[in-house]
């Protein structure tokens, strides 16, 4: 087996596994979709908080905060482009996010590792802001796999009608009227 096949029978591991039980326990009205928007939303603001801070703590350069701005930016690009894809999903087809998007998800799950690693030997405001980041990528990667889950189909409506099960002839006993 090669690595890439490797890779990929882990990503669908990790789908299938862990986060579509998850997402066919939800409640009817919050789709996987939803929630992984909602994951992708919370990460975007913790990433503008992580950037941020630093920014109002210890003050800024022209330099810095062309490069803040333009990193929560490429984040905000994403989360709208993720935001317009959503149509894409159809309850009863396959998520066509699933293939599309499992390098994007490698590569998340490499910065969220990268990430936990430098975010172990930080002190003081430092390791609040590597923290910050790592929850941050960790509540991206949850929201791409989230959206990438396969929809649950449209539940169908149970029939309120009572009565006998079986109508016609036997409903009168075997008599023909």
């Amino acid at each position: 087996m090669t690595s890439s096949n490797f890779i990929v029978r882990c990503d669908d591991w990790l789908i299938d596994r862990i986060f579509q039980p998850v997402a066919n326990r939800l409640p009817s009205g919050l789709s996987a979709v939803q929630l992984g928007l909602s994951f992708q939303l919370g990460s975007l603001m913790l990433t503008g908080a992580s950037l941020l801070l630093p920014i109002i703590l210890f003050g800024v350069t022209l330099g810095g905060l062309i490069d803040t701005s333009l990193i929560w930016f490429m984040n905000l690009a994403f989360f709208l482009g993720m935001k317009k894809t959503v149509p894409l999903i159809r309850p009863g087809m396959m998520n066509p996010l699933r293939p599309m998007m499992l390098s994007m998800r490698m590569i998340a799950i490499a910065f969220l590792i990268y990430q936990l690693f430098r975010g172990l030997d930080g002190i003081g405001i430092g390791w609040i802001l590597a923290q910050l980041m790592t929850l941050s990528q960790l509540t991206f990667v949850m929201g791409l796999y989230f959206v990438s889950c396969q929809p649950q189909p449209p539940r169908q409506r149970m029939s309120s009608r009572s009565g006998p099960i079986i109508e016609g002839v036997w409903s009168t006993a075997g008599r023909i009227n």
